[in-house]
């Protein structure tokens, strides 16, 4: 074999030795929500673009929501597609159009926001998608609303995100809470914040609710670090063995 042959082999054969392997099997990851779920998609299409084994499919709407009139058409879109893309984990972003708006349930009976008739509605439909994609085959991961600058805002979002955290954890989904990720040092909206070097980097868009380009690429890492994260060991509890019967008494 000439050198530069038996080079190039030699070469090929340590890229293959160094190049990490992963343990799990593909992932179809598909996205579901509004404006901010579509955001998040294009950051785990950033991250996820140079690994050939994981799909990742792009179904958020901007301006879309559980409370929205067209509801009923989404969650039949919604299921449609789990099966044929056969999704193995459905990433979820829903609740910034959901804010203090009223709706309208199956019957067309109206429910005024944040009433108890609106809450029963509403958990409803999000435990209707969890358990769906479960029927499918898939993992739910819902992703909690951010902190907002809006103050007002703000404490629908937290309203909602109870609602959300405690539905989704019900049904055996896994809430991806955000609220304190994107908090500045006073503890309330940040535009900015330190990267890994301690250099201030723009996080948030003018709006006060949506990301910058490095801000969805943050939620995209955790969103995966969370998806791709190993199965916890499984422990198995140490059996005490028997005490050895004492002796009989000699007669």
């Amino acid at each position: 074999m000439p050198f530069l042959s038996r080079l190039g082999f030699v070469l090929g054969a340590a890229l293959l030795i160094v190049q990490p392997v992963r343990a799990d099997a593909p992932h179809n990851i598909a996205v579901f929500g509004d404006s901010l779920a579509d955001g998040t998609w294009s950051g785990l299409y950033q991250e996820l673009k140079a690994d050939p084994q994981d799909k990742l499919y792009r179904d958020s709407k901007v301006g879309t929501g559980i409370t929205r009139p067209d509801y009923d058409g989404f969650f039949a879109s919604f299921a449609a597609t789990l099966g044929p893309d056969h999704v193995t984990d459905v990433v979820v972003m829903f609740g910034a159009n959901d804010d203090g708006n009223s709706l309208r349930d199956e019957n067309h009976k109206g429910y005024l926001y944040g009433t108890p008739g609106w809450i029963k509605v509403y958990e409803a439909r999000v435990q209707n998608i969890v358990v769906t994609s479960q029927k499918a085959g898939a993992k739910v991961y819902w992703l909690g609303l951010p902190v907002l600058r809006d103050p007002q805002r703000n404490q629908g979002a937290l309203f909602l995100n109870g609602i959300l955290q405690q539905v989704v954890t019900a049904n055996g989904g896994v809430f991806i809470p955000l609220m304190d990720d994107f908090k500045g040092s006073d503890g309330g909206f940040a535009t900015h914040l330190p990267d890994a070097k301690g250099n201030l980097v723009d996080v948030r868009a003018e709006d006060g609710v949506h990301f910058s380009f490095y801000g969805y690429d943050l939620i995209a890492k955790k969103v995966l670090g969370v998806i791709l994260a190993p199965p916890p060991a499984v422990v198995t509890p140490a059996v005490a063995k028997p005490a050895a019967p004492a002796p009989a008494p000699k007669s």
